[in-house]
């Protein structure tokens, strides 16, 4: 059963991430094929990058590193959650997939975005770049949730709606599908390596 870990990818105060991020692990965690964590990168509370050598190494100075490497490197497939800022995805999400390098690798990944009238599909396309660089296996569909603030109730919990569910239900479906798949390729290329 291949181990999925959705990232909260925002760590300020007001964040809004924290709340899709809860709302697809609620749904993803009623499903029997796969494991699902949530990782808050608050929570991890990573410094700005401050390893010696390059990550590509896997030679690891820094205990944080060492946790961090841990948990991506137990994952077989990644859901990103991130805002929208400035027409790109943010900078802890940047600093903390920058941190480790092997651990990505040849693994599935998918994206859920907020933001305003494009929902944070700019912050999407950009993260899609960089997870190229770290050879991770794209899902085409995403969840992106666009003016989030006009839904929001009175006590500022978001309404989503069932385009909202039969979207992270496609967003999930292919994820564990490819997470899974891609365990054999992973291994037959990591063996090659050694």
């Amino acid at each position: 059963m291949p181990v999925i870990k959705i990232i909260v990818g925002s760590v300020r105060p007001t964040r809004f991430g924290p709340q899709p991020a809860k709302w697809l692990f609620d749904i993803a965690r009623q499903r029997k094929d796969a494991q699902f964590d949530l990782v808050d990168l608050k929570e991890l509370g990573l410094p700005f990058l401050d390893e010696p050598l390059t990550p590509s190494s896997g030679k690891y100075e820094k205990e944080y590193t060492r946790k961090w490497a841990a948990i991506v490197d137990s994952a077989d497939g990644f859901v990103f959650v991130t805002p929208e800022y400035n027409h790109s995805y943010a900078p802890a999400l940047k600093n903390a997939m920058d941190y480790v390098y092997n651990e990505w690798n040849y693994k599935a990944a998918a994206f859920v975005s907020y933001g305003g009238g494009a929902g944070g599909l700019r912050a999407t396309e950009h993260l899609r770049a960089v997870a190229a660089e770290l050879k991770l296996f794209q899902i085409r569909d995403t969840v992106n949730l666009l003016n989030y603030w006009n839904n929001l109730d009175e006590k500022g919990g978001f309404k989503f709606t069932e385009e909202h569910a039969a979207a992270a239900k496609t967003l999930l479906d292919d994820l564990v599908f490819w997470s899974e798949r891609l365990k054999a390729p992973r291994a037959e290329l990591a063996a090659r390596k050694k």
